[in-house]
């Protein structure tokens, strides 16, 4: 049984060597020196309504980190992403409904129970979390993408999804093997996974093994990890170029990241509620310096802003008239 981080544990529980578990220091969750980082945030969108929604947790978890968030609009004028973008040092993508099952080439019968399970489809924001992730993949901005956000990188990157996790990928009892029953296991409730909680988000339901030689592995220093859950889709098949580096114990990909930029991460939980001096502040706090590194590097070059002409050259800006191509995105890789 390797390290577990300890979400559970109060400010007085502390590891042999003096250090509280799985969770970060001063140093780890504050930039280097330059200021605060600017991290743009997609929020979720309701069609209905006509308006954005976005969990003040989201901001929280920046700020804690020592970042600033900026809330990104949703608009059909790719113009205003041209001009906003440049300015960001990182970018989160959020939690919310659920994606197309045509973007990763999944049929669904209409009337169907698998059509039955999901959410309103909202493809003004589908395109934002595909410009924000055709120019990270471009000029290499730190991305972290949080449960629906997980699921838009691999997608996008070219990997698919189960449409609803009940019906396509059975959930077994899961006996948490290997593990001596303890006070956090006494709040874990040995049970199968409920991958949506009835539990109150804030609360962990079950553990996640962490791969540890994995950049996620390294910064949350565990490999083993309690964490809520609030989805009915998951990774199927992990999108070219990128690894699985973490899994629930019934065998979902809990996590995704690809090796060749400096900081592409996904993961299926929600680790803003465990954030600042919790478990998951080393998650931020990874992200927030990786940010500052990259603002310092771009600053450092001539013009400080990648030009307009070089986004263009790089990026076809796409409209819900012209949806994302056919192609597997890998290609963009």
């Amino acid at each position: 049984m390797g390290t577990e981080a300890n979400i559970f544990s109060t400010a007085s529980e502390t590891e042999p060597n003096g250090e509280r578990p799985g969770r970060a220091d001063a140093s780890e969750t504050m930039p280097a020196a330059g200021g605060r980082p600017l991290v743009g945030i997609v929020p979720t969108h309701l069609p209905g309504e006509a308006s954005l929604r976005l969990p003040d947790r989201y901001n929280h978890a920046v700020i804690a980190a020592g970042g600033t968030p900026l809330v990104l609009p949703i608009v059909d004028e790719h113009s205003v992403y041209e001009a906003l973008f440049p300015l960001l040092d990182a970018f989160i993508l959020t939690g919310g409904q659920d994606i197309d099952p045509a973007r990763y080439n999944e049929t669904v019968q209409p009337g169907g129970t698998l059509e039955q399970t999901l959410s309103e489809f909202t493809p003004a924001r589908e395109e934002l979390e595909a410009c924000v992730l055709r120019y990270a993949h471009a000029f290499d901005v730190p991305l972290l993408g949080i449960c629906r956000g997980m699921q838009v990188i691999n997608v996008f990157f070219g990997g698919s999804l189960f449409v609803d996790l009940e019906q396509q990928h059975p959930l077994p009892t899961c006996a948490l093997d290997g593990v001596a029953p303890d006070e956090t296991l006494d709040l874990l409730e040995r049970q199968p996974i409920e991958h949506w909680q009835k539990k109150a988000y804030e609360v962990a339901t079950h553990f996640v093994d962490v791969a540890p030689t994995s950049k996620l592995g390294r910064l949350l220093k565990a490999d083993r990890m309690p964490v809520n859950s609030m989805h009915h889709q998951g990774v199927r098949t992990v999108a070219p170029r990128f690894e699985p580096v973490a899994y629930a114990t019934d065998g979902l990909v809990e996590a995704i990241e690809c090796p060749r930029y400096r900081f592409m991460m996904g993961v299926q939980w929600h680790p803003e509620f465990f954030a600042g001096d919790k478990s998951m502040g080393r998650l931020f706090a990874a992200l927030i310096n990786e940010a500052q590194a990259y603002r310092a590097e771009r600053l450092e070059k001539a013009g400080t802003t990648p030009s307009r002409a070089a986004i263009e050259a790089t990026n076809t800006w796409k409209s819900p008239e012209n949806p994302w191509p056919d192609a597997v995105f890998g290609e963009y890789i």
